[in-house]
């Protein structure tokens, strides 16, 4: 008796799996180099909060949780020297987040490992297929978003 075909893996699997192999690699790097304190979903707080100061409620809405939750978050990554506190230039009422000195050494560092774990992809795939990866990815979720690349974000 002949099995039938199995259907391909469906891209939203493979995907999925290799976004999950790059961030367990970049975690396992940064604890080899010292980087302990700093949890997956610290990266999202850390990428929004890089270009401008964010919120407790931007925090709650970028990751999908309670202000309870993003409050929680935002306290352990003040902790761990990755936020600090500063007063809003706009209203002194409201608290915003920014990014560390130390926040931004450890993005640093995250890009570098990154940039280790492209360039094993191209030893496997070859350098044209991972730009043309990136390239293809970038226009496909481009395009599903009105022509931006969205903010990252967990999956939900």
């Amino acid at each position: 008796m002949v099995e039938p075909a199995l259907p391909p893996t469906p891209l939203a699997r493979l995907l999925v799996s290799a976004a999950q192999t790059l961030i367990d690699a970049l975690h396992a790097r940064l604890a080899a180099r010292g980087v302990h304190d700093v949890r997956p979903q610290y990266g999202y707080v850390m990428l929004a909060a890089r270009a401008a100061p964010t919120t407790v409620t931007a925090i709650a809405a970028l990751m999908g949780v309670t202000k309870q939750a993003a409050s929680k978050l935002a306290a352990a990554m003040e902790a761990a020297g990755l936020l600090a506190r500063e007063a809003d230039a706009e209203d002194g009422r409201r608290v915003a987040l920014a990014l560390t000195a130390r926040g931004h050494a450890v993005l640093a560092e995250v890009e570098a490992i990154y940039a280790e774990l492209e360039a094993e992809w191209a030893n496997v795939l070859g350098a044209a297929r991972v730009e043309a990866l990136r390239a293809d990815l970038a226009r496909v979720v481009a395009a599903a978003h009105g022509g931006e690349l969205p903010a990252v974000r967990p999956v939900s």
